[in-house]
């Protein structure tokens, strides 16, 4: 063992106790990014190690720089395929049912803020009951559908963003979504049953049942009824509602029928009354014509009696005063005469 060796294995080893027990020491911050370059240079699959390393932690503060330098370590060993999405993925679900060590914490949020970039996941879109529609429609318009390593690595950058604090029906909602079009890279698809049997049956055949595996597989099974049901009783909502809309839509109908009857029969009248006031408005027109010809006819008829009479007064009137003048006009006047005659204009007048 060398020096660089058996410094690495001094700080991730530990220290002797009085009672023969080893007791983890922790190193500080350059010691851990040194093992750290190791621990992915000398395995190939280091992921176990790495998360063990990320629980231990190191000593001192966790600042911006140490995070960048592990970060940029998973970025530059692309021998281990998606080892930094794999590892965001082992955080993520930690964290969504328990607990995460300040530095798991620093690297997740960083990661998550790279993946969240790369493949435009914004979790807000996603917030409120309308959150599993869009995001199964995001799903399916954002899965790439070119190779099968870029499928992989979006599928755990979009499972790694979605575990932050997505509701558990979002969630389901949109690993069903990406899963259902997620093609087998060999053969035909088999169908849904087979390969819920054959999971069954490959946990089963070993001589003690692999009980985790059931677990997770029954799992997923459970979820799935669970939506099903839960899907059955929005059907059977919708069923009860859509009945009583379909009777309220039939009574509106009928009263609509009903106004359109009454609305064609008041057309009808109100076509007949114009009809009526239209000749009502012709019959009045055509007296007021012969009222005004008659008017005109009477008025000239009024004028020539007027005129008439005005001249048969004028005439007897006339005569009475002058011979009532010539009664008057002597040397001896006859006031008797005189009298008489004015009397008959009187009379005349009177008349």
């Amino acid at each position: 063992m060398d020096d660089k060796e058996t410094k690495n294995a001094d700080a991730l080893g530990g220290v002797a106790s009085s009672k023969g027990k080893t007791t983890p020491r922790r190193p500080n911050a350059e010691e851990f990014v040194t093992a750290w370059r190791d621990a992915i240079s000398s395995s190939k699959n280091p992921l176990a190690k790495m998360r063990a390393m990320v629980k231990t932690g190191f000593v001192g503060e966790i600042n911006a720089e140490v995070v960048s330098q592990i970060i940029s370590t998973l970025q530059e060993h692309r021998d281990n395929a998606c080892l930094a999405e794999r590892l965001a993925l082992s955080l993520a679900v930690q964290e969504r049912f328990g607990k995460l060590r300040p530095l798991a914490e620093r690297i997740l949020a960083t990661l998550r803020s790279h993946f969240e970039k790369a493949i435009e996941y914004d979790r807000q879109e996603f917030i409120g009951y309308r959150g599993p529609q869009a995001i199964e429609k995001w799903v399916s318009e954002h899965t790439p559908k070119s190779t099968p390593m870029e499928r992989d690595l979006w599928f755990r950058r979009f499972v790694t963003c979605l575990l932050r604090d997505s509701d558990s029906k979002t969630t389901l909602t949109a690993l069903i979504a990406a899963t259902r079009g997620y093609p087998p890279r060999k053969g035909k698809a088999a169908k849904h049953e087979a390969l819920l049997l054959r999971g069954l049956v490959a946990a089963l055949i070993p001589p003690a049942i692999a009980a985790k595996k059931l677990q997770l597989i029954m799992a997923g099974a459970n979820s799935l009824e669970s939506q099903f049901q839960e899907a059955l009783s929005r059907e059977a909502t919708i069923e009860r509602q859509l009945h009583t809309r379909q009777n309220t839509i039939d009574d509106l109908e009928k009263k609509l029928s009903a106004l359109e009857e009454r609305l064609a029969q008041a057309h009808t009248d109100s076509l007949e009354k114009a009809s009526k006031i239209a000749e009502l408005e012709n019959s009045i027109q055509d007296s007021s014509d012969r009222y005004a010809l008659l008017d005109q006819h009477w008025r000239g008829v009024s004028e020539q009696q007027l005129a008439k009479q005005s001249g048969n007064f004028r005439e007897k009137v006339q005569h009475e005063l002058q011979e009532a003048l010539l009664a008057l006009d002597r040397e001896q006047p006859n006031v008797e005469m005189a009298l008489q005659r004015l009397r008959r204009i009187r009379e005349i007048v009177e008349k």
